[in-house]
């Protein structure tokens, strides 16, 4: 008897064994992909902060089934480096020049919008367990009016050291993967300006001795560019006074002018070859020397002329 029921115990182990189903789970695992940004050609002279995005996706596989999985993106400063709080990030060109700029989430970067540092995103899961979250990344040059030079820029953010991903069924409590991308822009010359009027005020009918005054060219270019600053002939340059190429008008009377570089009113100021300047990123003051020339007899009314300044850069 011992013998038997001995056998038949070892039969029904064996046939425990045999019946177990053979099952294997994947594990989540999610990675990230990220465009790089590029802002093309920019100014940082005309009052406009240059934005630029790009897509960002969260692929996810070996989830559960409907559900949801939470996936977190965090992205440092880059290559160029940052202020506190990411805000703001650089890009770097020759040497030491810096370009500020922002990365958010959100496309409201000059409303103070929120600046990327962490952002979580959730994953649906489809049947097979896999799904993707699709976000934009928003850029946003910052460095307007400021000292930045002629010139490329660029900041890289290097997968696992400047970008991170985490993710999980709960919480973001694994590693994934995620691409590294760069963000550039190339910053072209550019130049603003604004003019005051040169006002001789009343003068006498006969112009015996010079009458001179000024005006104030204002000019901001991008720093270290180069510009010339020309003016040409005025409204009035193809009527003959028979003293100067620049005349003022009261209907058909003319008043001869003109218009020089230096104080002695010695070097006469065309389009060519004009003032040279080297930009700052600031304004730039730049007076023009005028004199109504003499040995002239006027009627008694207002003269005026419009003269057009030129900056080539």
């Amino acid at each position: 008897m011992q013998m038997m029921t001995h056998s038949w115990v070892l039969a029904a182990v064996f046939l425990g064994i045999a019946i177990l189903p053979s099952t294997a789970k994947a594990d989540l695992v999610c990675n990230a992909a990220i465009a790089s940004l590029d802002f093309g050609t920019i100014s940082v002279r005309d009052g406009v902060s240059p934005q630029t995005s790009g897509p960002v996706t969260i692929s996810c596989s070996g989830g559960i089934a409907g559900a949801t999985a939470r996936a977190c993106l965090s992205i440092g400063s880059g290559s160029g480096g940052s202020g506190a709080g990411q805000t703001p990030r650089f890009m770097t060109g020759d040497q030491t020049a810096q370009l500020a700029y922002e990365l958010s989430s959100q496309n409201t970067l000059s409303l103070g919008g929120p600046i990327w540092e962490d952002v979580e995103l959730a994953v649906s899961m489809n049947a097979a367990g896999e799904g993707t979250a699709d976000t934009t990344l928003y850029a946003e040059v910052t460095a307007i009016g400021t000292q930045v030079t002629v010139g490329d820029y660029i900041s890289r953010f290097g997968a696992g050291l400047d970008v991170a991903l985490s993710f999980g069924n709960i919480t973001c409590d694994q590693s994934g993967a995620a691409s590294g991308f760069i963000v550039e822009a190339r910053v072209e010359a550019s130049c603003t300006v604004s003019v005051s009027n040169m006002d001789f005020g009343v003068i006498d009918a006969a112009v015996i001795a010079p009458v001179d005054q000024t005006a104030t060219v204002t000019v901001s270019c991008t720093n270290q560019a180069d510009y010339t600053v020309g003016l040409d002939q005025g409204t009035h340059s193809g009527v003959a006074s028979g003293l100067s190429a620049r005349n003022m008008a009261n209907g058909a009377q003319l008043l001869a002018y003109n218009l020089y570089q230096d104080a002695a009113r010695t070097i006469t100021w065309g389009l060519a070859p004009g003032a040279a300047g080297l930009g700052t990123g600031s304004n730039q003051a730049i007076t023009v020397f005028g004199r109504i020339l003499p040995h002239q007899q006027a009627l008694a009314g207002t003269y005026t002329d419009s003269v057009v300044v030129v900056v080539t850069y």
